[in-house]
């Protein structure tokens, strides 16, 4: 297998890992009596099932976004804040038919 479809993969898998986490915590919880308006349900464990799945599609592909943005970076300074550039004040050069007060007509090389 390629080595970056492991990365891939392996991000997703800890993405799925971390949802089914948060989910567990959510129910062991009962954050807003989820857990007993499930377990009281005839269909409970139909709401688990498409719960632990969108929360898997939800977080495995926030991961493996995560994995694919962070590739093209060039630190590798290995944990820490993320380095990123400070973004720079553009200089914006008025053109000078902008600043006339009466109306002139933009030719093809500027004004």
């Amino acid at each position: 297998m390629p080595p970056l479809v492991k990365f891939i993969l392996g991000h997703i898998a800890v993405g799925i890992a971390a949802g089914w986490v948060l989910l567990g915590a959510l129910l062991a919880l009962d954050v807003a009596g989820l857990r007993g308006l499930i377990f009281h349900s005839p269909d409970g464990a139909l709401a688990v099932a498409m719960l632990a799945l969108f929360f898997a599609i939800t977080f495995g592909s926030a991961a493996s976004g995560a994995a694919i943005i962070s590739l093209g970076r060039q630190d590798h300074h290995g944990g820490g804040r993320a380095r990123f550039a400070v973004p720079q004040v553009a200089q914006v050069r008025a053109a000078a038919c902008l600043l006339r007060r009466r109306a002139v007509t933009v030719r093809a090389r500027g004004c």
